[in-house]
């Protein structure tokens, strides 16, 4: 009866005591006793997470894709950046787009090797806040088990080269012509694959330091050691015949020195754009014996004699940086932003910073 709690004793009877003594309630304790006692089959299931993982990694593409189109502060600054930079520098060049002297090479040189290293270090530190935001978020999606560490790093991989493309794509088209490379087909694409290779592989570390290291704080730390380690054994501010024996590993291992190279052979490979050599340089050493061996040693040479923009390349870096090595610059860069994802994957799948 509705409210019968409420009423006072009613009628004094206790429904509770006569139904504890009653054969039905003996009754339910007898089934109840049999459920227990019988063996019951173990509930298996067919795989760990409800859906395939085709649809987890491709509804979590689905929601990594969106936010990286509504993330202008991320993908709006980086494309706004490459311009800027490519533009910047590259109005150094537009009074003089055809080098005449060494000092025109090395400024070309220069200028490429800021440039790349500027957009590598760029590219590694804006990627850090919005990797840890999602980073932390899969922690608890995972917990929930509604996807694993590999549907994440594929979307976050399918997500960011379209950026990457597009960003060295912004940088390649402004800066190529501004300091007036050649126009062939074939070397504005090295530049571009170049630059596209050395944007991936920052991003790219720079997503698995995050993976792997507790907050942005310590993965910018050793994101700085590798772009200054890169810097300094690149092959630039230390030319590979120059390269101290103790530190050959590094100019061997880290991934500037194979964008630099890459850059620098495809664009002045087979380039005969006449270069005056400075006196008592290696270039003039060189100049003087391949082309005018008849001027005694130590003699200013003629004004006719002169070297070519491929022959400085060659010069400058020890013969240790030729064409025949693009190839495997490429096979280098691809390897490098792989062993980057590999360690993504190690991290989403080994580190739990939020776990209690």
């Amino acid at each position: 009866t509705i409210g019968a709690g409420s009423a006072g004793d009613g009628d004094g009877f206790d429904y509770a005591k006569a139904y504890s003594h009653s054969p039905l309630a003996g009754d339910c304790i007898k089934k109840i006793d049999e459920i227990n006692f019988e063996p019951s089959d173990e509930i298996i299931f067919p795989s760990r997470f409800a859906t395939s993982s085709w649809t987890q990694s491709r509804e979590v593409y689905k929601r990594l894709n969106k936010i990286y189109w509504r993330s202008p502060g991320y993908n709006r600054v980086r494309l706004l950046v490459s311009g800027i930079v490519a533009l910047v520098f590259g109005s150094v060049f537009a009074s003089q787009r055809v080098p005449v002297t060494e000092g025109d090479m090395n400024s070309r040189i220069t200028s490429i090797y800021i440039t790349a290293l500027f957009l590598g270090v760029n590219a590694m530190n804006t990627v850090l806040p919005v990797f840890e935001m999602e980073r932390n978020m899969f922690y608890r999606h995972s917990a929930a088990m509604m996807y694993d560490y590999n549907a994440i790093n594929l979307s976050f991989l399918l997500c960011e080269v379209p950026f990457i493309v597009l960003a060295s794509f912004v940088f390649t088209i402004l800066w190529y012509f501004t300091v007036g490379f050649s126009p062939e087909a074939a070397k504005f694409f090295l530049y571009w694959l170049f630059m596209a290779f050395s944007l991936g592989t920052f991003t790219f570390l720079g997503q698995g330091f995050m993976a792997i290291f507790r907050d942005s704080t310590t993965a910018q730390g050793f994101g700085a050691l590798l772009i200054g380690m890169s810097s300094i054994f690149g092959g630039i501010i230390i030319r590979p015949q120059h390269m101290p024996s103790f530190w050959i590993w590094a100019y061997w291992t880290f991934p500037l020195h194979y964008v630099y190279e890459g850059l620098f052979t495809s664009q002045f490979n087979q380039d005969e754009t006449p270069i005056t050599p400075s006196y008592g340089s290696p270039f003039y050493d060189y100049v003087r014996t391949e082309y005018c061996d008849w001027v005694p040693a130590g003699e200013p040479l003629p004004d006719d004699c002169t070297g070519t923009a491929a022959d400085w390349i060659d010069v400058a870096f020890g013969g240790n940086w030729t064409v025949e090595n693009i190839k495997w610059d490429i096979v280098y860069l691809v390897g490098a932003n792989v062993v980057a994802k590999v360690m993504t994957m190690y991290g989403l799948k080994q580190k739990n910073y939020l776990a209690k």
